[in-house]
């Protein structure tokens, strides 16, 4: 069975604990699955081969915690906590992009990494939301290895105010929509992140909608946009059936 680790960016204990039990219920049996905290300093950043040593595969997972952007004042606490956390990893990123060592980021794992290869993640008011939303796969993303086993069009679960400037110059854009522009990425043949959330089914997500309007645009209410997202609800499974198991490619001819 495959192992992974999951690195989460939270402080709080209970949402540490229902984010794990997110991933494990979402997860399965298809890999074994260990977490570490992105704050833990104690840990071998530096020395990513060692870090990942035993591992087949690495999650970066969401924060509620910490903005790049966020709409806060430069020199907020969690926007420079976010500096912190993204000098710490860093390596390990780099590492892992230049090895094909699998990754999948999600929410705030996407923006660490796009912010790791350079692209600045700001606070769009237009893409900001939670709930549910529809997302279009792009032609690379139809001939891709994992998202090529979706419908052309599919829901999310999001829940963000900050996004991506841009794609990176080293990342495939697979998936976007009006409200996100850049949804999913790949980045070399092994390595995803996604804007949504594919641990979280829409009961989750309804959970979240108390006490997130910063989340919302104006005169938009959460619970109101929550609807079933089974096609990306497979994505984590999938991923690691196919890229952390089989070390599937992608197909010369979705290259870009």
């Amino acid at each position: 069975m495959p192992r992974i680790l999951i690195v989460q960016s939270r402080t709080d204990a209970t949402l540490i604990n229902t984010e794990q039990a997110e991933y494990r219920r979402t997860i399965g049996e298809e890999a074994a699955l260990s977490f570490v905290s992105s704050l833990d300093e104690t840990l071998a950043w530096e020395n990513p081969a060692a870090l990942l040593a035993g591992f087949d595969g690495v999650i970066f997972g969401g924060s509620s915690d910490f903005d790049f952007d966020g709409g806060r004042e430069p020199n907020d606490a969690a926007r420079l906590a976010s500096q912190r956390i993204l000098a710490r990893v860093q390596p390990l990123i780099e590492w892992v992009l230049a090895t094909e060592f699998p990754l999948f980021g999600i929410c705030y794992g996407h923006q660490l990494v796009g912010e790791a290869c350079g692209v600045a993640v700001v606070c769009d008011p237009a893409q900001k939301k939670r709930g549910t939303f529809a997302i279009a796969l792009t032609d690379a993303g139809t001939h891709d290895v994992l998202f090529g086993t979706l419908p052309a069009t599919f829901l999310g679960q999001y829940g963000h105010k900050d996004s991506l400037s841009a794609v990176p110059e080293r990342a495939v854009l697979l998936a976007q929509s009006d409200m996100c522009r850049v949804s999913a990425l790949r980045y070399g043949s092994r390595a995803y992140t996604v804007q949504f959330h594919p641990e979280l089914t829409d009961a989750d997500m309804a959970k979240r909608c108390d006490g997130t309007a910063a989340y919302l645009p104006e005169g938009c209410f959460g619970e109101a946009t929550v609807r079933p997202s089974p096609e990306a609800s497979t994505l984590l499974r999938t991923f690691i059936a196919q890229v952390v198991r089989l070390g599937a490619s992608v197909p010369q001819a979705a290259s870009v």
